[in-house]
């Protein structure tokens, strides 16, 4: 799996509020989200922390990993998670070794970590 674990020292809403403001700079779009925080109170009656996951695109990297594998739809868009946890929120972006095409997908990512770092993610 590559991956890249980060933590934010700010509340949940502000950290997806930065997230989804400033991920259009680096080409990526929230395609979709999933809350699961209130899926589980929904379905179950539980509260838990905040857990969500957004769903991050960028087209013309999607489309270079389709031409080269045409079963990345299986784990695309990115997936961002974030969740609350010791007071804090973390996030994690992974992607599955065997979906990793490091000539495509290498710049993109290290690009959202480096902009998840400048909005106040270590």
């Amino acid at each position: 799996m590559i991956e890249a674990r980060l933590v934010f020292n700010g509340s949940f809403d502000e950290a997806e509020a930065k997230v989804k403001e400033v991920l259009p700079k680096v080409g990526f779009a929230v395609v979709w989200e999933q809350d699961f925080t209130t899926v589980v109170k929904n379905k179950l009656g539980i509260d838990m922390p905040r857990y969500k996951t957004l769903g991050l695109c960028n087209a013309k990297i999607f489309y270079e990993l389709w031409k080269n594998n045409k079963e990345i739809g299986a784990v695309a868009p990115c997936h961002l998670l974030l969740y609350e946890e010791d007071g804090r929120v973390h996030a994690t972006m992974a992607v599955p070794e065997e979906f990793w095409d490091e000539k495509v997908m290498a710049e993109p990512f290290n690009k959202v970590i480096e902009l998840l770092k400048e909005i106040g993610f270590n």
